[in-house]
């Protein structure tokens, strides 16, 4: 792997997405729902390591422990 310390020219500053909480919660439900698992399905996967999906992980480092559904 290498590793570039320094930015090109013509980098462009890092874009940030500001989102309200509201569609936080519901961007979170929705892809709970596209995965047919609960917060709860999903919150005892992360207990015991074991995840049914490389998405569902993926879920689990995006919204775990920041919502209470």
């Amino acid at each position: 792997m290498t590793i570039q310390l320094d930015r090109p020219a013509d980098y462009d500053e890092d874009d940030v997405i500001v989102i309200s909480e509201e569609d936080f919660r519901a961007a979170a439900v929705e892809a709970l729902h596209a995965l047919g698992l609960t917060y709860g399905d999903l919150a005892e996967q992360a207990q015991a390591r074991d995840f049914t999906s490389s998405a569902a992980h993926a879920l689990w480092v995006s919204i775990g422990g920041t919502v209470d559904l």
